[in-house]
């Protein structure tokens, strides 16, 4: 599975970055041998997160998967083991494309991962600006 989102170094392990409504900073993760005691699973979901501070992540990236099909650039949102569910707000690309529009500027479906060619953007965040 594709990864985006935001991302960063704890004590030299990566993990998924979010902010809660605080505008605390927690990391999150499901694989439970990277964890220590701090880390909780709040919903019981299989996710555990654990609030951190700023200053103890390092190589924070944000990350995000665009595609291009058949030349027209489209976002991509989520997969399954043979597709990608695209999306565009174009009606030109919408309809090259021959995807249906669900609401008034988005047009979203479904190709095989063969007619895709990936593009992932990284950008570096400076976790003092998360």
């Amino acid at each position: 599975m594709l990864k985006s989102g935001i991302y960063g170094k704890y004590n030299g392990i990566e993990y998924e970055i979010t902010i809660d409504m605080d505008n605390n900073i927690k990391i999150m993760t499901e694989e439970i041998n990277d964890i220590d005691h701090a880390f909780v699973n709040i919903y019981n979901s299989g996710v555990y997160s654990k609030k951190v501070n700023r200053s103890e992540l390092t190589d924070c990236v944000s990350v995000s998967y665009f595609g291009n099909v058949d030349g027209e650039r489209v976002q991509i949102l989520q997969e399954t083991e043979d597709e990608f569910q695209i999306s565009s707000g174009s009606m030109l690309v919408g309809d090259n494309l021959n995807i249906p529009r669900i609401d008034r500027e988005t047009w979203l479906g479904w190709v095989p991962k063969r007619k895709v060619k990936l593009i992932e953007e990284k950008n570096l965040i400076d976790p003092q600006v998360l």
